[in-house]
């Protein structure tokens, strides 16, 4: 039950903040540059430009929660559901969108709003019936994150040795082993995170690179949905939380990560109830 309408938003002090930096930017570049190399700020006046109306409305968008209704608000309009008119869900990375039944009626509340995670936990609240493990029982990573992220990682150290045996040289030994680590950061992040989850009855088969494993639903203590903050916005991953203290990470698989994040924790809920019922701990 919600008691009165919650609101999710940018604070306004972000807002003016982002705005600042841009003009002080702006204004600096105008001081510095002569007037013979205007020319040369206009496609720079272009792409500044682009980042700064992204930004903004980006920043300018808000997300309303009502026992009754969602709705999200930018510069361009409003659009509201009520709970019992949503039909489906869909998604791509990080973020979840509401259909109506008709199709002509999208609610798509913005992943980088504080509050972004209450926000998914109020939808699965709401309508836990549109994600179901019947219909989300395997969850794979795109190709992008399961193929495209290694070949980067093998590209990057391939790269620094390259340029070992091209320079021959000491002296630029620490860019080139900033290449490495790169390169190593990829390979690892992309080797040991899960390439597929697969729900069958009690069981999660969570499938890597090389190996896989089973974890029972009651081996996991919650799940929950977490962030990190980033120069490019916020990372989303789910943590498995096991009862042997041990975590599982799970980020970048289809068909979202809110909708796996909630199908997770719908066959966790489920399946920790029905053994509590059978008087199972």
């Amino acid at each position: 039950m919600i008691n009165e309408p919650r609101t999710y938003r940018h604070s306004p002090i972000q807002l003016g903040f982002v705005i600042l930096v841009f003009g002080v930017f702006g204004v600096g570049l105008l001081t510095i540059v002569n007037s013979t190399d205007y020319l040369f700020l206009i496609p720079l006046a272009v792409f500044f430009g682009i980042i700064f109306i992204t930004m903004l409305y980006s920043m300018t968008t808000k997300t309303t929660i009502s026992d009754n209704e969602i709705s999200t608000q930018t510069v361009l309009g409003t659009k509201s559901l009520t709970w019992s008119e949503i039909n489906r869900v869909s998604g791509r990375g990080n973020a979840i969108k509401l259909h109506n039944s008709d199709g002509d009626v999208t609610v798509a509340p913005n992943q980088q709003l504080p509050g972004y995670e209450e926000i998914v936990e109020w939808v699965g609240i709401k309508r836990p019936d549109l994600f179901t493990p019947q219909e989300y029982s395997e969850m794979t990573k795109s190709w992008i994150n399961g193929i495209l992220l290694p070949f980067l990682g093998l590209i990057v150290i391939g790269f620094g040795a390259f340029l070992i045996f091209q320079l021959n040289t000491t002296d630029s030994f620490f860019p080139i082993l900033i290449f490495f680590m790169i390169g190593i950061v990829i390979l690892v992040t992309s080797f040991s995170a899960p390439q597929s989850l697969t729900i069958d009855g009690k069981s999660l088969l969570v499938k890597y690179l090389f190996n896989q494993k089973t974890i029972l639903a009651d081996e996991i203590k919650f799940v929950e949905l977490k962030h990190q903050s980033t120069r490019n916005g916020k990372v989303y991953f789910i943590m498995l939380n096991l009862i042997s203290k041990k975590t599982v990470r799970i980020s970048g698989l289809n068909p979202s990560l809110p909708i796996v994040y909630l199908t997770l924790k719908n066959w966790h809920r489920k399946n920790i109830a029905s053994d509590n019922s059978t008087g199972r701990l």
